[in-house]
This record gives C-alpha cells, structure tokens and sequence, in this order.
C-alpha cells in the first residue's frame, strides 16, 4: 500500500518507490525559512525599506503556520498510522472512531486532539501560547483568503505621518517576530505537555 507521500507524489505525476520509507522534512525547512524572514524583515524595518518589511512579514507568518501544520500533521501520522487519512478528511476522531463527516479537522483542534493522544495533556485554550497560536492562524488566513477591503490605520512608523492601509500596519516586522515567536512556543510546550524529546532543530 502506498504511503501518503506516495499518494501525493502520484498525483502530480512523481515516480515514487514503493519500498520507500524516507520523507522530506518540510517542517525543518519551514521553521528555518520562518525564522530566516522574521530577521530579514526586522531588518528591512531597521532600514525603513516598508514595502521589503511587509513582503518578508506576510512570508514568516505563512511559513511559522505552515511549519506548525507539518509538524503536528507528522505527529498524528505517528499516533494514527494509515488511518491518518481517514481522520485528516473528518471520518475518523483521534481514537479511530467512526464520525458523520462535515469538514476537514482545524489545525488548532489536531493540536488540542493530538497532544492530548500522545501526553494526555493539552493545551489550554484561553492561555498563551494557544492563544497567540490562534491570532497566527487569524493572521494566515487573512493572508490566504485576501479580501482586499478598503481600510486604514494609524501608521506604524515614525517617519509616515497620517494613516496607512490597515494591511501596511498588521504586517509589519513586530508581526514576523510574533509569529516566530509563537511557533517556537507551541513546538516547546508541546514537549512539556507530551514528555517526548525535543527534536535538536527546534531551538
């Protein structure tokens, strides 16, 4: 049977081994390339280059979210094996249950259902660092799902008087090192709540 890389890989027309048992580390990758565009964009804003600022924020925020998306996708396929893919579609709980199916699990309920599995402990919704977990997920989505409505805000900056588009005074560097931030603190609570060894990338 096919491993779920493998099932990906095929879709898009990638020859995939059947004995092949490796994968890419996408979350590694991810948290590195998080971190690398928080400092860029915390130098951009140093440097007043506002339109490097806001392109290398709105890149550390999607890949902060995406990283935590890999991360505990990984852990899941770790608890639930091949019924990964019946629970990642709504058709299973986290026990291998049998569920009426309406949408695809929420990246902040595979972190809740996940980390109580492995540790049965979790997080706790209304405290950092879920809450902040959830603004990031608000912020990725904004980013996503652009709409694009008319609006302002004050200005972020001492040297732009007046009122910016309100997307210039979200995502701005403070943005990207919250996000970075963030991610760091979910992936180390995590390890708290699930008492497994922290893998080394994580720093």
């Amino acid at each position: 049977m096919a491993t779920i890389e493998e099932h990906a890989a095929i879709k898009i027309g990638v020859h995939v081994s059947a004995s092949a048992e490796v994968r890419t580390a996408f979350e590694i990758i991810l948290y590195e390339l998080a971190q690398q565009h928080a400092i860029n964009a915390e130098k951009a804003s140093k440097n007043k280059q506002r339109s490097d600022e806001l392109r290398y924020t709105i890149q550390a925020i999607i890949l902060a979210a995406s990283c935590l998306e890999a991360f505990i996708n990984q852990e899941a396929i770790q608890v639930l094996g091949q019924e990964f893919e019946k629970y990642d579609e709504g058709y299973i709980d986290v026990l291998g249950k049998p569920k009426e199916r309406q949408r695809h699990p929420p990246i902040e309920d595979k972190w809740l259902e996940i980390t109580k599995q492995i540790g049965n402990k979790t997080f706790n919704k209304g405290k950092t660092p879920f809450q902040d977990f959830h603004k990031l997920v608000e912020l990725r989505d904004e980013i996503l799902h652009y709409k694009g409505k008319p609006s302002s805000a004050p200005s972020p900056w001492p040297e732009a008087k007046g009122e910016v588009t309100l997307e210039r005074a979200k995502f701005t560097a403070k943005a990207a090192r919250y996000a970075v931030e963030t991610m760091q603190a979910m992936l180390e609570q995590f390890y708290i709540l699930t008492g497994k060894k922290k893998h080394v990338w994580v720093k």
